[in-house]
């Protein structure tokens, strides 16, 4: 009789190693841009593979790893199913800034689940924080604004206000920018899900 082996995606694979990133810098109290910083790669760039929407190449992965202090193998994930069930906690994921600047919003990941090919992210902005630049990765986005109102421009294709209640989604292939309107504090969830 010959065992059959779990496999696990790439999808998981990348959600569970952005994982153990993210609780190994939380672990020794480092900032996402601290840790980007030492480890040579972009804090947006970090915010996706923690996220688990990227897979750092090799050469990032030891970067990163050393700037953690830990070996690649220990931040890499076990081989087998992965839990089909994850629950995400308010307090469980840390804010993180969206960009470099001082003047800058802040967003976490509130689901990445193992089994699954999608990530939720939340991001807060008050008065006069900034988003950042433009965006592109694979997969498909939906952003819904769950208070407040933005502009999202999607490059060659044309622009569209969102105000509270409302999303829109398209392939993340498509160069994409938003823009906080009005005054007040804006919230926006971000939907992710990777091609399969």
């Amino acid at each position: 009789m010959s065992e059959q082996r779990a496999t696990v995606s790439d999808a998981a694979i990348s959600s569970l190693l952005g994982a153990a990133i993210r609780e190994a810098r939380q672990s020794r109290k480092l900032s996402m841009r601290a840790l980007a910083a030492s480890a040579n790669v972009s804090q947006p760039f970090l915010s996706t593979v923690e996220s688990g929407q990227t897979m750092p190449s090799l050469a990032s992965l030891y970067r990163i790893a050393a700037a953690l202090e830990v070996s690649p193998s220990h931040l890499l994930p076990a081989a087998g199913e992965p839990e089909p069930i994850t629950v995400s906690r308010r307090d469980a994921s840390g804010w993180a800034p969206i960009t470099d600047h001082p003047d800058t919003g802040f967003h976490r990941v509130v689901s990445s689940g193992t089994a699954r090919r999608a990530t939720v992210q939340e991001y807060v902005l008050e008065p006069g924080q900034r988003l950042g630049d433009w965006y592109q990765s694979d997969g498909e986005l939906t952003v819904y604004v769950a208070e407040g109102s933005i502009t999202v421009e999607v490059e060659g294709r044309g622009s569209w206000e969102l105000d509270e209640g409302e999303a829109i989604a398209h392939p993340g292939a498509l160069r994409n920018h938003w823009a906080v309107r009005g005054n007040g504090r804006t919230r926006i969830v971000l939907v992710y899900a990777g091609d399969s």
